[in-house]
């Protein structure tokens, strides 16, 4: 589908990869890293916020503070920590920074088993090309992150999102307080979540056209993110579900011999992939070995944010018990009853309160669903498929917040399908009121 309002945003993109490449062939020397770094974003972000001016009004306003929001969260990161180190960007994001660095002053590590695993190896790279400029690999962060709204954007147009939704789904899209520091601190966050909303991206267009390509992009997407965390995998469960069961024609679920066999062999396939190239697209699940393996992940409680402590999952009956408690706060933690002060109320408020609104949306709206349930229930079955398998794996609210925002682009598109079904149902209602009223006075 094409967008003429943005067709000269890859240049973004084109533009940041010359700038590597000269800087990469300009060979700075070390003492001048900084300075360089700082003439490199301030010539980039110039040219991004040009053609950013180049795009319709309402979105150019929403993207252009997104990403000024965004550079100035990256630059508070690196020179004001001393006044305020931003949330998550404490140890994990030092170990990325030294991992690259390790890896930039010996190319050779990249055939090895690193911390930080390919986000170090690709940031490592960088550094390996153009020096370790730690401003220009968190300002790659920054230019991601402002994809993901476009992305999101590309994906209500397709929908056919009213404006007004579109819009206030827009404004968190880009406002969303965990997306803005997820966007601009040294970690690998944001990456998944753009394959993510990109892989949702391919996985819509499928809905609306039933191209097979659309199929193979999505999923192809789908690996790209699991390789950053392989928790992602969870969204494949909503995709097998709905690539194979939805009849377009007619716009329902249709259940086989053939697409049910069909979703077995998939299984399988899931299953040899898992035990042939485990150690690459389930390098966070390393050590699940057998099913006491899982049991052991599944009752893992780290830190002083920790939840759930009094559960233990030692059976597959409580496994399945428990799962889908677990999944709930991992998307909703840290919830009242174990609030410890005034960073967990904040987390909850500016963080959690979005997952726990858009669950008590769906629940409380359902019966306005109309033409595109099959769209919502496939959304739903993804999301409870992804919450399970991160939900199993994570034991305290500070590690969710963060592997949560992964499938935000998910929640966004699903709370935005649900409030336009809301609003059309209001607006057939509306209409068919005043057609009663007109046909009463008409008999009148």
């Amino acid at each position: 589908m094409n967008f003429p309002e943005l067709k000269k945003l890859p240049a973004i993109w084109l533009s940041m990869i010359f700038l590597i490449i000269l800087l990469g062939l300009l060979k700075i020397a070390e003492p001048e890293f900084e300075l360089v770094s700082w003439i490199t974003v301030f010539i980039h972000a110039t040219f991004a916020l040009f053609v950013l001016s180049t795009i319709p009004m309402r979105l150019r306003t929403i993207l252009i503070w997104a990403f000024l929001v965004r550079l100035m969260f990256m630059i508070w990161d690196i020179y004001a920590r001393s006044i305020f180190v931003l949330p998550n960007s404490g140890a994990d994001a030092l170990m990325y920074y030294g991992s690259s660095l390790k890896i930039s002053e010996d190319i050779t590590l990249l055939n090895l088993q690193v911390r930080g695993g390919i986000y170090a190896k690709m940031i490592g790279t960088l550094f390996y090309i153009i020096g370790p400029q730690r401003m220009v690999a968190q300002y790659i962060n920054v230019l991601t992150g402002l994809f993901v709204i476009i992305v999101i954007y590309k994906i209500l147009i397709i929908l056919e999102i009213n404006s007004k939704v579109r819009q206030n789904i827009l404004l968190i899209a880009a406002f969303f307080p965990n997306s803005l520091v997820m966007s601009a601190i040294f970690l690998r966050e944001i990456i998944p979540t753009y394959f993510v909303a990109v892989s949702l991206y391919f996985f819509i267009l499928w809905f609306k056209k039933e191209k097979l390509v659309n199929i193979l992009l999505s999923f192809l997407m789908l690996a790209f993110a699991a390789v950053f965390h392989s928790g992602v995998l969870g969204i494949f469960v909503g995709y097998a579900f709905f690539f194979l069961f939805y009849d377009k024609k007619y716009n329902k679920f249709l259940f086989n011999t053939q697409t049910i066999l069909t979703f077995a062999i998939l299984v399988v396939i899931a299953l040899f992939a898992v035990s042939q190239f485990g150690n690459i697209l389930l390098v966070k699940f390393k050590g699940v070995e057998d099913i006491e393996d899982i049991y052991l992940q599944a009752n893992k409680r780290l830190g002083e944010s920790a939840y759930l402590k009094g559960i233990q999952i030692n059976s597959p009956a409580l496994f399945l018990l428990f799962g889908p408690i677990k999944a709930f706060y991992f998307l909703t933690s840290p919830l009242p009853m174990n609030w410890r002060g005034g960073m967990d109320i904040f987390t909850f408020v500016f963080d959690s309160s979005l997952y726990f609104i858009t669950i008590w949306y769906i629940w409380k709206n359902w019966k306005f669903i109309g033409e595109r349930n099959v769209l919502i229930i496939a959304l739903i079955i993804t999301l409870v498929g992804v919450a399970f398998i991160f939900g199993i794996g994570v034991g305290n609210a500070g590690t969710a917040v963060r592997h949560r925002q992964k499938i935000i682009p998910l929640m966004l598109i699903l709370l935005a399908v649900m409030m336009d079904e809301k609003q059309r149902y209001q607006e057939r209602r509306y209409f068919n009121k005043a057609v009663n009223r007109i046909i009463h006075q008409t008999h009148i």
